[in-house]
């Protein structure tokens, strides 16, 4: 008998992508973090594993700019709730102080990871770089085209979700004309 269930055929990178997009405009939505951060993590892990034959690192795991002392107890931090999300076979009862302030660092390294791979930039990419650079701009280093950014969006209000969506809505109508 013929297996005649639809399938489709999926890379690695295109399963990353996708779920990262998702995350990504799931966050800016205000859906569930569980699920935002399960998606992100997720990409993040996969990307990571396509980057690391490249020499490509995440900002958080496995980098150079962890000290390596510190590097049990990073990673333990971060794949903590990642872990608890998605097994129960030794811990079936337990319960997770869930800190979802780290579901948005992954959401930037994962960002991060696909643009190192691709070196493309997808729309949402662009609606996620854009936030941090308005929320967080004490994060960025000195590159004056970054800096250049942050005081074109000064009066921007970074939690104005709704804004964000619309202008990714509007990176990725143009990008599909071209």
């Amino acid at each position: 008998m013929e297996n005649s269930a639809p399938f489709e055929s999926v890379t690695k990178l295109e399963a990353a992508e996708r779920q990262l997009r998702v995350a990504i405009r799931s966050f800016f939505e205000g859906k569930d973090l569980i699920a935002v951060h399960t998606l992100a993590a997720a990409a993040q892990e996969v990307l990571r594993d396509l980057g690391r034959p490249r020499g490509i690192k995440s900002i958080f795991k496995g980098s150079d700019r962890i000290r390596p002392e510190k590097t049990k107890e990073i990673n333990a931090i971060f794949n903590e709730a990642q872990n608890f999300f998605k097994h129960a076979d030794r811990d079936p009862s337990e319960n997770l102080k869930f800190h979802y302030e780290a579901t948005k660092y992954y959401l930037l390294d994962a960002a991060l990871l696909y643009n190192q791979l691709t070196g493309r930039q997808l729309p949402e990419m662009t609606g996620l770089f854009g936030w941090f650079l308005v929320k967080f701009p004490d994060l960025l280093g000195d590159d004056p085209n970054l800096q250049a950014a942050v005081q074109l969006a000064k009066g921007v209000n970074p939690d104005d979700f709704e804004l964000l969506l619309y202008a990714i809505d509007q990176v990725a109508r143009q990008q599909s004309r071209l």
